[in-house]
């Protein structure tokens, strides 16, 4: 079987790898994998394991983390950010299967759902130009921080615009009992315009959806997404 011209750009929570994302997407791969190749990287920072990893992976570290915990601005550590992430596209361009495939979304979870936030605002912006064209995203229990906020209002407000809009697709998916909960609603209330927002809960805390039935939905409103904005 061909490898799928497409690819998603795969973001792992704080204290994961791209090992264990992997792993914790099984299913999401499976139902996905004629239609996208999945591309996973480890976040630049070492991390104690994060939500979600113990026990099940105690034994699959070393774990990773987007954030240096050395107090930098918020620009010096998107700077990091964007450095791991530029050099993980450039090692999976240099070694991807089919050369005609090309990275066309984001899917990612807590932690990495908010670097993905960040990817989609700056490429809106037009501040990553080595980024490929993200044309839609999958946020699954976006960890946003009020930070975050700040920093997408003020580079909003530098241009002229009253609002701080992510002006990109995305699939929100919210567990209901998600410690995590109000944040996510926060970047979909605030950064998100009706048209680019599409909210899916499941019944469940901080974790990628397992059961069948929220798998399936999932499976169907990405899908949605991608005929949408990607032929």
């Amino acid at each position: 079987m061909a490898t799928p011209s497409k690819a998603l750009l795969c973001l792992h929570g704080t204290g994961s790898s791209g090992a264990i994302f992997r792993m914790q997407l099984a299913k999401f791969r499976l139902a996905l994998k004629n239609d996208f190749e999945f591309v996973f990287m480890d976040a630049p920072y070492p991390a104690s394991a994060g939500p979600g990893v113990l026990p099940m992976f105690a034994e699959a570290g070393p774990f990773h983390g987007w954030s240096s915990g050395e107090g930098a601005t918020i620009n010096g550590r998107l700077a990091g950010i964007n450095a791991a992430i530029h050099a993980a596209i450039d090692t999976w361009e240099a070694s991807k299967k089919n050369p005609q495939a090309k990275i066309v979304g984001v899917l990612a979870f807590s932690e990495g759902a908010l670097v993905a936030s960040m990817l989609l605002w700056q490429q809106q912006l037009g501040l990553l130009p080595w980024l490929p064209t993200l044309h839609f995203a999958t946020l699954i229990c976006c960890f946003f921080v009020d930070e975050a906020g700040t920093y997408m209002l003020a580079e909003a407000t530098a241009r002229g615009r009253e609002k701080a809009l992510i002006e990109v697709p995305t699939l929100h998916i919210h567990g209901r009992q998600d410690f995590s909960l109000a944040r996510a609603q926060k970047l979909v209330a605030k950064h998100y315009g009706p048209e680019f927002a599409d909210v899916m809960e499941f019944e469940g805390g901080h974790h990628i959806p397992s059961r069948r039935e929220d798998c399936g939905e999932a499976m169907k409103r990405i899908m949605r997404l991608a005929r949408k904005t990607y032929a």
